[in-house]
C-alpha cells in the first residue's frame, strides 16, 4: 500500500495548533472573562483580556476541512492537537483562569472527537499560581481524550516554571506520567531584546524556548524528578546545539544555581524529548545522534507560515535507518503520550 510519500506508516504530528470553532462561535456571541471574538475577512480575530486582538486565524487553524486535506498531502495520518498560545491564557484572577482553561480544554475535546481517528489533545492548566496548576493538572488526568499539557515557558509576568510555587506541579506531572510539551508564547521575554526587530518569530521564540529549559536544568529538576517527560518544540531551540557553551558557563559559574548531580547541563539532554520543526532533516539526524532516535517526535508547527509544509519527507531525508525513521514518525508519539491509567 502506497501514499504520497511511498509506504503507508503511523506519522504523528505532536506539534499542530487549533484554535476551535466552537470556542470561537460561543465567544463571538458572549464574552467570557474579558475575551471575545469577531469574524474579519481573514478569519478570526480573538481579543485577549491583558494582551487584546490577536493577528487573525483562518480556516488552516479553525477547520477541521483543510486540515484533513493537508494531512492526506503530506502522510500525516494523526495530528496531537495543541491550542494556540495566543489564546491559551490571558490576564486572569485564579478563579477565571481555571473556568477558562476548562473552557477550552472542552472545546479541544470537541475538535479532536470531529476530527476523528481516536485524534488525541494537549491541555491546558492555569499557571496564574501553582496551586491552580496542580488542580488543572488533576482534571486532565481524567480526561482520557487529553494526552497531556502544553505548557507555557512564560507562565506569567514575573514568574519561571522553576520558581518554587511550580514545585508540585512537577511532581504530579512525575507521579501520574503526564507529558508535559514546553512552548514558548508569541510575545515572550525575548521582546524585551532592542534589536530584536522582526526576528521575534524567527529566533525570539527559540531565545525563550532555549532559556527557560535551560533554567529548569540549571535549577535541578530533572535530579528532583528523573521520571518527568518534557517534550520541546522547535528542535529544542538552540539548546541542543550549543551545549558546549552551556557546559563552559556552568564550568566558570557565569550560569550556576547549584551542584548538577550528573556534572554537566549537557548531560541532562538525553533526557529531554525534541520534536522536528527545527524545519531540516540534518537537525533532524543531528538531535537522533544527541538524544537517541527514541527520543525525537515528527512535529510540524502546523498551520503557520514557518511550519514544515513538508514533515514526514523531511524525516525520511534524514538518513535514519528504517527503525529509527519509524520511531520518529510515529512509534514514539504513540509510546509517550498514552498515558498510564
Amino acid at each position: 500500500m502506497t501514499g504520497p510519500i511511498g509506504p503507508t506508516r503511523a506519522a504523528i504530528d505532536v506539534h499542530a495548533h487549533v484554535v476551535p470553532p466552537s470556542l470561537l462561535a460561543g465567544l463571538s456571541s458572549a464574552p467570557i472573562h474579558g475575551f471575545t471574538a469577531e469574524r474579519v475577512e481573514r478569519g478570526w480575530v480573538v481579543t485577549v483580556p491583558g494582551s487584546g486582538p490577536t493577528r487573525p486565524v483562518g480556516a488552516r487553524m479553525t477547520e477541521v476541512g483543510p486540515r484533513r486535506t493537508w494531512m492526506s498531502r503530506t502522510g500525516v495520518s494523526e495530528q496531537i492537537l495543541s491550542p494556540w498560545m495566543d489564546v491559551q491564557s490571558g490576564a486572569l484572577e485564579p478563579g477565571a483562569a481555571r473556568d477558562w482553561a476548562n473552557r477550552l480544554n472542552d472545546a479541544m475535546a470537541e475538535t479532536a472527537a470531529t476530527l476523528g481517528n481516536g485524534t488525541r489533545a494537549l491541555a491546558t492548566v492555569a499557571t496564574c499560581d501553582g496551586e491552580s496548576a496542580v488542580e488543572g493538572l488533576e482534571d486532565v488526568r481524567a480526561r482520557p481524550e487529553m494526552a497531556g499539557v502544553l505548557l507555557n515557558t512564560a507562565p506569567r509576568e514575573g514568574a519561571a516554571l522553576h520558581d518554587p510555587e511550580f514545585a508540585d506541579f512537577w511532581a504530579a506531572a512525575e507521579r501520574y506520567g503526564v507529558p508535559i510539551m514546553l512552548h514558548p508564547p508569541t510575545c515572550g521575554p525575548s521582546n524585551a531584546l532592542p534589536t530584536l526587530g522582526g526576528m521575534g518569530n524567527v529566533h525570539g521564540r527559540l531565545i525563550d524556548n532555549t532559556l527557560a529549559v535551560t533554567e529548569l536544568i540549571l535549577h535541578g529538576l530533572l535530579d528532583r524528578h528523573p521520571g518527568l517527560t518534557l517534550v520541546l518544540v522547535h528542535g529544542g531551540g538552540f539548546l541542543p546545539y550549543q551545549a558546549a557553551r552551556l557546559d563552559g558557563g556552568y564550568r566558570t559559574k557565569e550560569i550556576f544555581a547549584g551542584e548538577l548531580a550528573r556534572g554537566l547541563p549537557s548531560a541532562y539532554l538525553p533526557s529531554l524529548y525534541y520534536d522536528t520543526a527545527a524545519l531540516s532533516a540534518p537537525a533532524i539526524a543531528f538531535l537522533t545522534r544527541l538524544a537517541g532516535a527514541d527520543r525525537v517526535l515528527l512535529g510540524s508547527d502546523y498551520p503557520f507560515a514557518l511550519s514544515d509544509p513538508e514533515p514526514v519527507r523531511t524525516v525520511l531525508d534524514a538518513g535514519l535507518t528504517p527503525d529509527e525513521t519509524a520511531a520518529v514518525l510515529g512509534a514514539n508519539a504513540d509510546t509517550i503520550f498514552r498515558r498510564p491509567s
